[in-house]
């Protein structure tokens, strides 16, 4: 059993959020504003700028933006892609954070740590900030109320969406180019992925679940079912029916009637540097389980967290993990 990461305990809760932003003039433009629509796909950016942010607020960017707040995960991988570390006023905590962070490491050398503290912000005056559109509205509002630039952005689980997402986040940063480049790359692992997982025999292509301590599987409507499609592996419970956050009730007679080949465990669970592993060692020795295909033939694999909470470019890290981990006689 691939066994996942811990990390000391004590980190604070931390809601993702996304943020695009009206950037302050530091002149009066003379251009006309763009629109997101007619300019995405430039090479040479061009501001004023007005983009329509996930919650279908406009948002004007005057400027090419010097200086940023992200206060979600998915942005701070985005941006950091990006290469525009040395505009970040600060990163999330959740950058920070190895267990949870694919840029862990350039987030550090970013070092200063900014939450969703509105006095925090305001007292920066970034030229933008990136929210999530589930971020708290009322703090939004006061962001820009303070004339500070917001864009929240959508949260996105396929593939497409997340490369459109990324798209937005380099027009808005001036960055087209760095933009494209992330999501060409994206497009040739994938095409590899593919090739790879298509010569797989229908024989020995495996389905499987994820079984997490709430007792729930991701269903067909989340960024794991995304991940297990590209590693060429099937959704055990892509037809049952999800709940609002597309996740399937999970009862262990549903597991025993399944009979996944493979189980997909939690590699952390926040709040316990053990709980994940004790989890583990729980589904490994129920009797209930005993006889499960998974179990028997070792299948059950602890995820890490920083690729199975991943809804940016780092999917295809995630989907190419998996695939390596299920099918390594193909790679």
């Amino acid at each position: 059993m691939t066994r996942g990461i811990s990390r000391r305990a004590g980190l604070a809760t931390l809601i993702l959020f996304f943020v695009s932003s009206l950037v302050f003039a530091r002149g009066v433009p003379e251009s006309p504003i763009q629109t997101e629509s007619q300019t995405a796909h430039e090479s040479s950016p061009g501001f004023p700028l007005e983009i329509t942010d996930a919650l279908g607020t406009a948002v004007v960017i005057q400027e090419k933006p010097e200086a940023i707040v992200s206060l979600s995960l998915f942005s701070d991988e985005v941006l950091i892609g990006l290469g525009a570390e040395d505009r970040f006023l600060g990163v999330s905590g959740l950058a920070l954070d190895p267990v949870y962070s694919n840029v862990a490491n350039a987030a550090a050398r970013i070092g200063t740590n900014i939450e969703f503290n509105v006095e925090q912000i305001i007292s920066l005056f970034p030229d933008v900030v990136f929210v999530a559109d589930w971020s708290d509205e009322d703090r939004v509002s006061q962001l820009r109320e303070a004339g500070i630039a917001v864009y929240r952005t959508r949260t996105a689980l396929t593939v497409p969406d997340i490369q459109e997402e990324i798209r937005v986040i380099a027009r808005i940063m001036g960055e087209v180019e760095s933009g494209e480049a992330i999501i060409a790359d994206m497009d040739a692992r994938i095409t590899s992925l593919e090739e790879t997982t298509a010569i797989i025999p229908d024989e020995e292509r495996l389905s499987g679940i994820e079984y997490n301590t709430w007792g729930t599987s991701s269903g067909v409507n989340t960024t794991w079912n995304e991940v297990m499609t590209l590693a060429g592996i099937r959704n055990a419970v892509a037809q049952l029916e999800e709940d609002d956050f597309g996740m399937v009730p999970m009862s262990k007679e549903l597991v025993i009637d399944l009979d996944p080949d493979i189980i997909f465990l939690p590699g952390f669970i926040w709040g316990d540097d053990d709980a994940a592993e004790a989890f583990a060692d729980q589904v490994l020795s129920d009797p209930a389980f005993r006889g499960l295909q998974a179990i028997e033939s070792e299948q059950v694999h602890m995820i890490p967290e920083r690729l199975k909470g991943t809804y940016s470019q780092f999917l295809v890290d995630a989907a190419e993990y998996l695939a390596r981990l299920i099918y390594p006689d193909y790679f």
